[in-house]
Order: C-alpha cells, then structure tokens, then sequence
C-alpha cells in the first residue's frame, strides 16, 4: 500500500498480488487545526488501511524541511532546520536521501509516526520532494517542473542531470501557481519562451490552472499521458521510489 499525506488530508492506493495499482481513495480532514487527531483516527478505524500489508510506502508533502548536500549532514539535523517553521508541537525529524548527492530533512508528526510504526512492520517513509525528484526522467535540455499535490506546488528546475532548484510552496489560486513558476524562471535567468514545462499532479491539460500556464510559457506538457497516473504522480511512484531506496543500501 502507498500513503501519501498532505496538509489536507491523505490519499492512499493498493497494489494486488501482480503489482497492479488500485483505485486512489482520499481522506480529507474537517478542520486543519485538527489534522493530526483527524488523520490518526481515520487509520485507527478504516479497516482498508488496517489489512496485513507485506509493504507500506509513505510519503509527507513536508514544509517543514531543508534539502541539503549530504557533505552537511554531520550538522545536528535541528541546525538544518534552523530557517523552517516547525508544522507540529511533536516533531519528528528525518531525512529522506536523493540520488542526486543531497538529503531532504524534514519533520513530520511524532504521534503519526508512531502509529504508522505500530499499525505497519515493514513502512518506508519519504519526503514528497525525493519521490518527485528521483522519478522525473531528465533531458538534456533545462527543463521545469511543476507538481500540484491539493494546496502544495513542488518546483524543479534541472539542467542534464544536475539539479538546479527545487522548492515546495503552499498556494491557494492559479495566479500563486503561476507566479512562482515564472518566479523560479527568472531567478535562474531562464527564459519562459525557451524552456519547455512538464506539469505533474493536479496540472491536468484540461485544468484552468495549466491553461493560464498556457499563456506565458511557450512549450508546455503533461509529463506522461495517463492521466489517472498523472493527477496521483508522488503517489503512484511512492513504491517504485521505496524499492529503489532499497536496492540503493543494499549496495552500501
């Protein structure tokens, strides 16, 4: 099973025994000052999340995180964390390992992550900013990326196989999409006309949102054509990401 939480809430999906992924169910909570006792009460009594899963992989679209080069982290990961607002009076704090020579540290809730442990022996658990980050097949031309999870907007930049930026911002219309893509653009000194946008998640072709994108930058694209896929990416690649974590510290 794949769990992939965000600030409203989470979604989750089931494979079979071919390794065939099922419907995306979503979970949303009624009141965001609440999130961690909605969130934990709902594993607690949902029966389809409380099966005898072999493999549970989850993901947390984290704002409380840092994305460091992993020659800093010798540095306490409360350091690390310095400059980011804490989302939880319990936090606990991890890290989430990318294959591009940097580390996300993150926090995430204590009292979520110990039910996660209780409820699932075998649990993997991932920063949303690694499993985009490790799934997104590069050109050899710079290249945008945007990933729209609910209220959250992932942005990678990249040029070749280099990671140039990456960032996750809260936003809560298309124009705040839309500025901090072309935000990004300019910082790097990148032009809108140029480079060619892949959008991920909720940036479906048919949305208002990818239509206004549209306008201002030149060559844009919906990252793979299933669009069932698409719209639930860092959730249908949380597995995929885990097992290659897996394999990555086996030849440690």
């Amino acid at each position: 099973m794949s769990l992939l939480f965000d600030g409203e809430g989470f979604s989750y999906c089931v494979r079979d025994e071919n390794g065939k992924q099922g419907k995306v169910s979503k979970f949303k909570v009624t009141h965001s000052n609440r999130w961690e006792a909605e969130v934990v009460k709902e594993l607690e009594v949902n029966l389809k999340l409380r099966r005898n899963y072999r493999a549970v992989s989850t993901g947390f679209v984290s704002t409380f995180f840092n994305l460091v080069p992993d020659s800093y982290l010798n540095i306490s990961h409360e350091t690390l964390l310095n400059l980011s607002e804490a989302e939880f009076e319990n936090n606990a704090i991890l890290t989430s390992p990318t294959r591009f020579g940097n580390t996300f540290v993150y926090g995430i809730s204590q009292t979520l992550l110990d039910k996660l442990k209780e409820f699932y022996p075998s649990v993997s658990i991932h920063h949303s900013g690694q499993v985009f980050m490790d799934s997104i097949k590069f050109s050899k031309q710079p290249e945008l990326h945007l990933n729209l999870c609910q209220n959250y907007l992932e942005v990678v930049v990249n040029q070749e196989n280099r990671i140039l930026f990456y960032n996750l911002f809260e936003v809560k219309s298309d124009e705040d999409i839309l500025f901090y893509g072309l935000f990004v653009l300019e910082q790097l000194g990148l032009d809108a006309n140029k480079i060619e946008l892949k959008c991920y998640g909720q940036l479906l072709p048919g949305s208002n949102v990818y239509q206004l994108l549209k306008k201002y930058i030149r060559f844009i694209a919906p990252a793979i054509k299933d669009e069932e896929i698409l719209e639930n990416y860092t959730l249908h690649n949380l597995s995929q990401c885990a097992s290659s974590q897996e394999i990555s510290e086996e030849k440690r």
